[in-house]
């Protein structure tokens, strides 16, 4: 598989990245190309001399694209009148997908915070396909631009070879389809064809068309040829007289017993390989013994048995469909020679390249040439006027065999044979193959036989035959997997906000344990299943999430979902039964082309529009950002507020809405003719007896996607009450630790909202209060020196540090502006401390640590805090 360079241009590349999932632009998997038109910059496709021309002439199939003209040659419509370059890249991408048998069908081009620089957006099947499609688009534009030659042809080619290579074969394909037709999530666990259908406890896993729910033996069983005749033979199966040997001597001498014709196959083979048929003389015998040693030492002599091969496709024990197979064949015309006879039939409409077409080209293998040579004729032999030639042994569409769908012709007999064959092997999805003159009569009357029984049947010939009615038999596999009313997927909380994410995600959790889930959770602290975490760091990607819905343990999801993962990775899932945006506050703004707070605001909203239809989006109704979402919502609309006269959630209760609010001291539970008080902040530890405002909207929120969902309201009573912020429970968010004489508290306040939120908390603190800090580097020069400016008002004593991952910065530059801000509060520089890690300023904090005091340490280090605190005790 080659990569496509990028050939040097004036329009250029600077960034390529792939967003899984529902994300910024869409909702599903995108791949972004950011480019810089650089001189082409405002310069209109109109305005190129000859640029239309060459576009035309070189991918005449843009006519197809309507674009936002509506109508056939719409898009060509917009180059001629005149549109940017980073647009007409978009639609070469697309197109060149088209080209290779894909339709993605969108697409968008969007600009960024740069002069000249775009947002190149278009829909993928495949991560490789897409970002060689990307970069071919690019090398054309450039192409022409250039005035030079590009091989499109031989770019497509490389597509469709890509294409054979990752994206699933047809019948997987189809399984999916049908899943995702039913609001069934899927996950494809490797590159070939191992898919995950459902999540969590609920999961299938599929391979092609086996099943998780195929045992191994029964596969195996399949997979010899000889064992299966016997098993079938012993039920009574009709199947041909077999022999299994080594010895040429052996296969001779049972010819000679039969008197008749016999068929050679290798023990344990596939798509004909090695496979002779029809073979009574001793010579050919021979020949075809040898080639079937090729493929196994073991070989299978049987009874040729005459008529056409029947393909029986069971799922759930049950036939579902049923195709008469033809191998592939060409009629002479005394003029070509096979090999133009060859091509002409691949040019047959509906033949390409591998099996994703409803039939494949037919290649001149060893097969082929095998066939060939036992008429006495090569590729380049004139075979005579009406000579046919079969081309391959088997009928298998991979091989360029055609299907005719006979499913309603099938005796109500055959169809029991079938029925027993894969019920003795104890296969749930199997494609039986007899032979037999005609599948409307038993196999019993006409001497008919079973051949073979396959434990990973192609779909295909169902699903697209060559002629006939088409089956959907994807249906009945997904049927057999999850019967109707079968639960296929666990509920997926996902929470996004600037502040107070963590503490929602683990109050979520701990509400959901109690009332007997499994909960599966990712959060800036780790990656964790029930209690326990089995990874740490940051775990809010796309990656992440799907760790969590391939686990078969858990019965529930709750996920922390960050800005950096929705704009760099996408959310890693396509639809959640709980959005939850808790705020929006100014943080980030001015990285990855977020350049006002509304743009921010708009890539977190993804999380409450990315819903089931019978899902819930649970707003602040008190943050105007988040407000402005509630015409996108994709499911049902909850609101919270810290205030019981809210303008917004009255207007809600109007229209039948539900809302959770602080009234007094009472977290409420409002409809518009009811009132629950759930319970008083007085009961809740994570409000700290009413003064930690910081984290009124975390219990709102969660007590509004707890109610929404359906938990119990005592249950969700009960978890609010024994949920603690305590190191165990709540890890580095909010815990108050008695330590000598005094107390320690650890928290992540990183950013301006959450800084400004704990100097309100801190200042309900009659105590010394001394901090310990650091900031994020990829905030702008102005938050953080406005970080070290409040650090300033509120501490005694301050010990500042840099985290390891500067992210960008040079060295010591977050500490200078930091200390700048602290300065601008007129704090004593005695009391300034600066460390070059976070170990050293938390142990010179702990050393000097008053009694009385209030010791404040914020940061991602809250466990080497802990572990410095437990030496120096």
């Amino acid at each position: 598989m080659t990569d496509c360079p990028l050939l040097p241009g004036p329009v250029t590349a600077i960034q390529i990245k792939v967003l899984h999932g529902a994300n910024y632009f869409s909702g599903g998997r995108v791949a972004v190309f950011r480019v810089d038109l650089g001189q082409y910059d405002e310069v209109f496709s109109n305005q190129i001399p000859g640029f239309y021309a060459q576009l035309k002439a070189r991918l005449p199939s843009l006519r197809e694209h309507h674009c936002s003209v509506g109508e056939e040659g719409g898009f060509l419509k917009r180059v001629k009148q005149g549109t940017l370059l980073g647009h007409v890249m978009e639609h070469v991408a697309i197109e060149l997908h088209s080209l290779a048998g894909m339709d993605v069908g969108y697409g968008k081009t969007r600009e960024t915070g740069q002069a000249g620089v775009y947002n190149v957006v278009f829909r993928i099947v495949d991560e490789v396909v897409g970002v060689y499609a990307g970069k071919a688009a690019l090398n054309i534009v450039n192409a022409i631009l250039l005035g030079q030659d590009y091989d499109i042809g031989g770019a497509v080619r490389q597509l469709v070879q890509i294409r054979e290579q990752r994206l699933l074969g047809p019948s997987t394909q189809a399984i999916v389809d049908e899943a995702r037709a039913r609001r069934i999530p899927y996950l494809r666990l490797d590159a070939y064809n191992l898919v995950q259908l459902g999540t969590g406890r609920y999961l299938k896993r599929i391979r092609a068309t086996i099943p998780s729910t195929s045992g191994n033996i029964a596969v195996e069983t399949a997979d010899d040829k000889h064992l299966t005749n016997r098993v079938l033979a012993d039920a009574g199966v009709p199947v041909p007289r077999t022999i299994m040997t080594g010895e040429l001597a052996e296969v001779l001498a049972f010819q000679q017993e039969l008197g008749g014709a016999i068929v050679i196959k290798p023990c344990r083979g596939h798509l004909g390989w090695g496979v002779s048929v029809k073979l009574r003389e001793a010579d050919e015998i021979g020949r075809a013994f040898e080639w079937a040693r090729q493929y196994d030492e073991k070989v299978l002599a049987q009874a040729y048995v005459p008529g056409d091969t029947f393909r029986l496709l069971l799922i759930d024990y049950r036939m579902a469909a049923a195709a008469r197979l033809t191998p592939p064949s060409i009629t002479g015309d005394g003029v070509q020679s096979v090999q133009q006879l060859i091509d002409d039939l691949n040019r047959e409409p509906g033949r390409g390249i591998g099996d994703k077409s409803s039939q494949s080209v037919v290649e001149a293998d060893e097969i082929t040439l095998k066939l060939l040579s036992d008429r006495g004729l090569e590729l380049a032999s004139v075979p005579l006027a009406g000579e046919r030639i079969p081309l391959k042994v088997s009928g298998n569409l991979r091989l360029g065999g055609s299907a005719a769908d006979v499913t309603d012709q099938v005796h109500p007999m055959n169809r029991f044979l079938a029925e027993r064959a894969v019920r003795v092997l104890g296969l749930d999805v199997a494609g039986v193959d007899f032979i037999a003159p005609d599948i409307g009569r038993p196999l019993l009357e006409t001497g008919g036989v079973c051949v073979e029984v396959n434990a990973a049947p192609d779909f295909r010939l169902h699903l697209q035959p060559t002629v006939g009615q088409p089956r959907n038999v994807a249906r009945a596999f997904v049927e057999m997997l999850f019967p109707p009313g079968a639960k296929t997927r666990v509920p997926i909380f996902s929470v996004t906000g600037t502040a107070g994410k963590t503490t929602t995600v683990f109050l979520l959790a701990h509400c959901l344990r109690l009332a007997g889930y499994t909960p599966g959770l990712t959060s800036t602290d780790g990656l964790f299943v029930g209690e326990r975490r089995l990874m740490a760091g940051d775990m809010t990607y796309p990656e992440h999430v799907a760790l969590v819905l391939k686990d078969p343990t858990i019965d529930s999801a709750v996920l922390e979902t960050s800005r950096e993962g929705i704009l760099r990775r996408g959310l890693g899932y396509d639809l959640a039964d709980v959005g939850i945006v808790l705020n929006v506050f100014d943080d980030h703004v001015g990285s990855d082309d977020i350049s006002r707070l509304d743009d921010l605001a708009y890539a977190k909203s993804v999380v409450a529009e990315q819903l089931y239809a019978d899902g819930h989006a649970v707003l602040n109704a008190d943050n105007d950002l988040v407000m402005e979402m509630r015409e996108r919502v994709g499911g049902d609309l909850v609101l919270f507020s810290s205030s019981p006269k809210s303008a917004r959630v009255r207007a809600h209760l109007q229209k039948g809405g539900t809302a959770v609010v602080l009234d007094g001291q009472y977290v409420t539970l409002v409809k518009e003719h009811e009132r629950v008080e759930v319970l008083h902040l007085e009961d809740i530890p994570l409000a700290f007896g009413g003064r930690a405002r910081l984290n009124f909207d975390n219990i709102l929120a969660a007590t509004a996607a707890l109610l929404a969902y359906g938990l119990p309201l005592e249950t969700i009573r009960q978890g609010l009450k024994s949920f603690h912020p305590d190191p165990a429970s709540l890890p580095g968010r909010m815990n108050l630790v008695p330590w000598r004489d005094g107390q320690v508290l650890l928290d992540y306040a990183h950013n301006r909202a959450g800084f400004e939120s704990l100097q309100e908390f801190l200042k309900s603190f009659q105590q010394p209060l001394a901090g310990v800090l650091d900031a994020p580097g990829d905030r702008s020069d102005e938050e953080i020196v406005q970080l070290g400016r409040l650090a300033g008002e509120t501490y005694r004593r301050i010990y500042l540090y840099e985290d390891h991952d500067r992210r960008g910065r040079e060295k010591g530059a977050i500490l200078g502006l930091l200390a700048r801000g602290v300065a601008l509060a007129g704090f004593p520089a005695a009391e300034l401390h600066r460390f070059e890690t976070p170990g050293e300023a938390i142990r010179a904090a702990l050393a000097g640590f008053q009694p009385g005091e209030l010791l404040v340490v914020l940061g991602e280090r809250h466990e080497e805090a802990l572990a410095l605190m437990r030496s120096l005790s």
